[in-house]
Parts: structure tokens; C-alpha cells; sequence
């Protein structure tokens, strides 16, 4: 089976937004795989259908997919292994999609586990854990302080302060990528992240001073990237622009705006 020339189609059908083609290509062979018993390919494209159903918002079916993957984790022994993590990381973000962060979290702590043991530190997939785990944790806290605003503790964990631990996250995200070359983009948006989880946890005007800092942070790091010729600048500039012009820093969001039509 060529795995690579079955993902180009995938890739192409969904360029096309063919995505009822796309998903019956990625069924179909992974049908194939479960008669042919390959069990590396099937496991490659459950990984692509997870990612499938989270992207167009189908809880049912993701839901089934990733029970599917999970099991074939255990299957094939992978529960230890870095593409086991991987597939964790996959299937939390699924869960965190479909509003289930509850469930997300525990898979993502699983796949710090074994990538801060196998993986240098150098490694640009860490950093990109520590920043899903944070904005994980930020989101349910988020929805946790509502609750106890509320009187309401269903749900709520206890012993546990989630938006601390996300701010902890987002620190250690951006200890890890200041030492990875051309990561600007990256630490621009956790910085903007950061801002976000300022305001949660401060309020508006508490956080202030915090989100200025964190908005020029931002706003340097992305000026670097584009003066460095960062070939992914542009789609970067282009989801920070609008957070930077929602906290008023016009004068940032527009140059950005600038570099975007040179």
C-alpha cells in the first residue's frame, strides 16, 4: 500500500473541499488495512481521520475515531512510545474540540510524559504540547470560575487551579522555543495566549499593564519574523493581527497589516 500517494489524495479532496470523498477514501482504506492486518497504515490514517472529524466539527464520529485510535495505542504497544504520544496529543485536541477538556487533559499529561523522555529538548514538539496543555487548562478553568460564580461546582475539579497551571504551561512553552531558531511566529502567539489568560484571571482592568507587555512582546517578535524573511509570517500575522486590534493596539495591528500587502 502507498500510504503517501492515499494522504496526497486525502490532502487534494480536501484543497477541493470534497469532503464526503475524503472521508470515504480514508474508510475505505483503512477497511483495507483491517483485512490486509497492516496494522502501521491503519494507525496512520485513524491518526488523519481523528483530525478529519475534529476540523469539520463531527462529535459522533470523532467520538468513535478516537475510541478507535486509542485502542490501537494498546494494540500495537504504543502506549509508551512517541508515536503513541503523538496519537494522544491528536486525540486530546479532538476532545478539547468537541468541548471535552475534561478528557483531553489527562491524554495530553500521558504524552508529556513519554515525549520529556524521548525527545531533546530542542525539539520543537514539545513546546507546541505545552502550549495545547495550557490552552487546554485556561479553557476549562475558564468555564470552571464561571461555575463557582454561579454556585454551581458540577464539573469542577478539585485541588487543582487550572489557569495558574495554563500560565505555567504557556512559561515553559516559551523557555522551550526561545532556544529553537526562527520561532518568533510561535512565541508571538503564545504571548497573545498569554494575554488572554491575564484577562480571565484579572479582569479587564487588573490585567492591563500584564496584556501591554504581552502585546508588545508579541508585536517585536512578529516585526522580527517579517524582517527576517520568515516564510510564515503571513499566516502567523494573520491571526494575531485581529487579537492585537481587539486590545486597541491599533498602531501595532496596522503596520502588521502593512507588511502583510508588501
Amino acid at each position: 500500500m502507498e500510504i503517501k500517494r492515499i494522504l496526497d489524495k486525502f490532502d487534494s479532496l480536501m484543497e477541493e473541499k470534497n469532503f464526503d470523498e475524503a472521508e470515504r477514501l480514508l474508510e475505505y482504506w483503512i477497511a483495507e488495512c483491517e483485512q490486509a492486518g497492516d496494522k502501521r497504515n491503519r494507525f496512520t490514517l485513524l491518526n488523519e481521520l481523528v483530525g478529519f472529524y475534529r476540523m469539520r466539527g463531527e462529535r459522533p464520529q470523532g467520538m468513535k475515531t478516537c475510541q478507535r485510535l486509542l485502542d490501537t495505542v494498546e494494540d500495537m504497544g504504543l502506549a509508551d512510545k512517541v508515536s503513541g504520544a503523538t496519537a494522544y496529543i491528536n486525540i486530546a485536541t479532538a476532545y478539547k474540540s468537541f468541548d471535552l477538556a475534561e478528557r483531553a487533559l489527562p491524554l495530553y499529561e500521558k504524552a508529556q510524559v513519554i515525549y520529556e523522555k524521548e525527545l531533546e529538548q530542542s525539539d520543537p514538539r514539545l513546546p507546541a504540547l505545552y502550549n495545547n496543555m495550557a490552552l487546554t487548562l485556561m479553557e476549562y478553568g475558564k468555564h470552571a470560575s464561571v461555575s463557582l460564580s454561579d454556585g454551581n461546582k458540577e464539573n469542577v475539579f478539585e485541588n487543582r487551579n487550572y489557569l495558574a497551571n495554563a500560565g505555567e504551561y504557556f512559561e515553559k512553552a516559551l523557555e522551550f522555543l526561545r532556544v529553537i531558531p526562527s520561532s518568533e511566529n510561535e512565541q508571538a502567539i503564545t504571548y497573545l495566549n498569554m494575554a488572554d489568560l491575564a484577562v480571565i484571571e484579572l479582569g479587564n482592568e487588573e490585567s492591563e499593564s500584564v496584556v501591554e507587555d504581552y502585546i508588545k512582546n508579541s508585536y517585536d517578535l512578529l516585526e522580527k519574523s517579517y524582517n527576517d524573511g520568515n516564510q510564515d509570517f503571513k499566516m502567523t500575522a494573520e491571526k494575531c493581527i485581529p487579537v492585537i486590534r481587539h486590545y486597541g493596539y491599533f498602531v501595532y495591528a496596522n503596520t502588521l497589516q502593512e507588511h502583510l500587502s508588501n
